[in-house]
């Protein structure tokens, strides 16, 4: 997304004395108008001048709330994801759903399932799902709750998508690879940090969905994940996770 696009189409939202989001123009009025908001020469601030996180967030999530009503809320989610400042604290915590409207940076975590003879387990996302329906994914993914750690994260995640036992989860890698993913999505901004993680396998696992989000497990040789990255199989950040992975592994 260009430099252009962020000062045309979007405005800076204020969150504990710094930006942390970006509201698009056209519904910069409606999110002003909210009382836990305030006009700022530069862009929208929330009035949280004297507030805690306690208290951030329950602003924050009054103007979800509000948002949800007039249907500026594409993926109402039930579920709490954190606001983190510029050095990793949490501000607040809201809707997970808030996050794209108001630009907000999110997190989540993507597992790549590497068996130990170099083929890869992929999955393919149910024809149900309302974001990227039919898409290849990595093994397991999703996003970061409040308070939960990554490491936690992953190994609910494994468990609820391909039912990877917690004794088995725990093996799981972090290389130390963040990757940022920024884009435009339905009525604002999908901007996340892509937390690759890895975990390997032995040749007689096999994935068993538990929850529904996914349609099947595929297990390709890297040249047939390769081809599927390259085609556009893959949803974005999944494809940033996974190529990141091959690469690194010299697959």
């Amino acid at each position: 997304m260009s430099q252009t696009l962020f000062t045309d189409l979007y405005l800076p939202l204020w969150i504990g004395g710094e930006i942390r989001g970006r509201v698009r123009t056209d519904l910069v009025d409606r999110v002003a108008a909210f009382p836990e908001m305030a006009t700022v020469e530069s862009g929208l601030r929330l009035r949280d001048d004297a507030l805690d996180t306690v208290g951030r967030s329950a602003a924050l999530q009054s103007v979800a709330v509000q948002l949800r009503k007039l249907g500026l809320i594409a993926d109402w989610r039930n579920e709490l994801c954190a606001v983190l400042d510029t050095r990793g604290r949490e501000l607040a915590r809201c809707e997970r759903g808030l996050f794209r409207t108001l630009g907000l940076q999110n997190r989540a975590v993507h597992v790549n399932g590497i068996r130990t003879d170099g083929r890869v387990w992929v999955s393919r996302r149910s024809a149900i799902k309302r974001a990227d329906p039919g898409k290849l994914d990595t093994l397991a993914a999703g996003g970061v709750l409040a308070g939960e750690s990554l490491r936690r994260c992953a190994i609910r995640e494994l468990w609820e998508e391909a039912g990877v036992i917690r004794e088995l989860a725990r093996e799981i890698d972090f290389p130390g690879v963040i990757i940022h993913s920024l884009r435009e999505a339905t009525f604002g901004i999908h901007d996340q940090q892509v937390i690759v993680a890895d975990l390997v396998l032995d040749e007689f696992f096999e994935p068993v969905g538990r929850d529904g989000e996914v349609e099947e497990f595929l297990c390709l040789e890297a040249k047939a994940v390769r081809s599927a990255l390259d085609g556009g199989e893959f949803t974005v950040e999944a494809a940033l996770a996974t190529r990141e992975c091959l690469e690194r592994r010299g697959l």
